[in-house]
């Protein structure tokens, strides 16, 4: 009996340690999207005033976040009908970053179009998931 009860204990524990854990990973999510959303919108703003500080600062928050879209478990916090979206998600997170290093380097060309482009297709990237994961 005492087994038997120490097992229970060790299930119970096992399993409040690991929701408590996913539901961290899930807020950690959460605030590295405002993030992005906020580095987005810096992004936006240094392009519309040229402010190339401001843009490398957008572009340094933005990859940042993506560390932990790319270090989630979807399978944790989506349906199952969804347990794909982990590998969608590494696959937008890879081309944010190709698209945020892209600004830069039109940035330092005095290539203005091009890093508007650059920016307009991570909005594709960050849209084009929001779509197939949250169902938008």
């Amino acid at each position: 009996m005492k087994i038997l009860k120490s097992i229970t204990a060790a299930l119970l524990l096992t399993v409040a340690v690991s929701a408590s854990a996913a539901n961290a990973q899930q807020l950690k999510l959460k605030s590295d999207m405002r993030s992005m959303l906020s580095a987005m919108e810096t992004i936006q703003s240094g392009g519309f005033y040229k402010n190339e500080e401001s843009i490398r600062e957008g572009v340094k928050r933005l990859k940042k976040g993506l560390s932990s879209l790319r270090s989630s478990d979807a399978k944790k916090y989506l349906p199952k009908d969804q347990a794909y979206a982990d590998k969608f998600a590494n696959k937008r997170a890879d081309m944010i970053a190709m698209y945020a290093d892209d600004i830069i380097v039109s940035m330092n060309s005095d290539n203005w179009e091009d890093a508007l482009n650059d920016y307009q297709q991570i909005l594709n990237q960050c849209t084009s998931c929001h779509l197939r994961i949250r169902s938008w």
